[in-house]
């Protein structure tokens, strides 16, 4: 399931959505180095903190050319943010940090044309895996050429075509990008730059209480920023529909949501979805696009068979976001919406007391035992 959180754009150059997903490369590499290092629960937060931080600041400092281009910054720039939380538990010195960047800049892979197939969410797996393999390399004597990140050949110029350092060497920790602006968490399991286009769908759905039968046409109005990434016109399967907005539309008609349950190849593939989906249309809207693409923008006009035409405009405040932020309640019923497919309700109380109190854990090994 798409569920990992969303880096927020500052300016509207700097496309939101297309930033990074922080959480899960530096996570998952803070996680494996610390069980095995036997690290406390506080040292293993403040290596995933400094691995968000690294991450987030580099997809701000780069140009905007790198996501333009093609390239999927979660795995691209994610290596770099497990390799430095790899080497916060590592507590490798300077000259070893940095090689392991330059050795980071070559393992640095994803392309975005995988979105949509299995090969997506490798990329966040593998970002976790070339960071501590760069961190573990450097950390015995391997080297890297130098000026890795900014030199001639570096990452930014090969990657991104340039970087504003002034995003970078100044804004470290001044202040932490998951303080501020912070992060967004998704509230359905697919590609964040549909969410706020669910939302409105979902609430003139509810709002008018429209059902299936009565939809003739949707149309959603969108920008490039919108349009382009959510690629699949009709959803062959699960994969596809986490980025085709004609699915996402049809299931909020057809089930008024869209959770893990509707993520799944027999849903996708399903008579009603399959009749809904070409009733959707994706509209290239210029006058949405002009308004740059800090903030996820679009409007959904929905026909229904008796000649009424139902509009609604997202809300660019993001649901999840520090502008309108789930409540406690919320976040653990999305933890056990996911959970409950594995574990028992009492694993799952365990768990979540063991993730709230990560930082009094003595071994970081007990959470891992309670997810395991």
């Amino acid at each position: 399931m798409d569920y990992d959180d969303t880096q927020l754009s500052t300016t509207p150059d700097r496309t939101f959505g297309l930033l990074t997903h922080p959480t899960v490369p530096a996570l998952g590499a803070a996680l494996a180095v610390a069980e095995r290092a036997r690290a406390s629960g506080a040292a293993f937060l403040e290596a995933f903190l400094v691995g968000f931080e690294v991450e987030c600041k580099i997809a701000e400092a780069i140009d905007p050319e790198h996501y333009n281009r093609g390239f999927h910054s979660t795995g691209t720039i994610g290596t770099f943010g497990a390799a430095a939380a790899a080497a916060k538990l590592m507590h490798l010195p300077p000259a070893q940090v940095r090689h392991m960047l330059t050795i980071a800049s070559s393992m640095s892979s994803g392309i975005r044309v995988n979105f949509g197939s299995m090969t997506k969410p490798l990329h966040s797996a593998r970002a976790a895996e070339n960071g501590i393999v760069a961190a573990e390399l450097a950390s015995r004597g391997f080297t890297g050429g130098d000026d890795g990140l900014d030199g001639q050949w570096g990452f930014f110029q090969v990657f991104g075509g340039g970087v504003d350092l002034d995003r970078l060497i100044p804004t470290l920790g001044q202040p932490y990008t998951i303080v501020n602006p912070g992060s967004s968490f998704k509230p359905y399991p697919c590609g964040s730059l549909s969410h706020p286009t669910m939302d409105a769908m979902l609430k003139a759905v509810m709002d008018h209480d429209i059902k299936p039968e009565q939809v003739k046409a949707v149309r959603v109005r969108a920008g490039s920023n919108v349009l382009d990434p959510l690629r699949y016109k009709i959803a062959t399967n699960e994969l596809e529909a986490k980025f085709c907005l004609p699915f996402l539309m049809a299931s909020l008609i057809l089930r008024r949501k869209a959770g893990v349950r509707e993520f799944t190849d027999e849903f996708v593939t399903s008579a009603p979805v399959q009749r809904m989906m070409p009733r959707v249309t994706n509209v290239f809207d210029p006058t949405i696009e002009a308004k740059g693409f800090d903030k996820i923008r679009s409007v959904v006009e929905v026909d229904l068979v008796d000649g009424r035409t139902i509009v609604e405009q997202a809300d660019e405040r993001y649901r999840g976001g520090p502008e309108k932020p789930f409540t406690q309640a919320e976040l653990h019923a999305k933890f056990t919406d996911c959970a409950q497919l594995t574990m028992t309700p009492a694993r799952m109380t365990t768990a979540l007391e063991r993730i709230e109190g990560v930082d009094r854990l003595g071994d970081v090994g007990a959470l891992i035992a309670a997810l395991a």
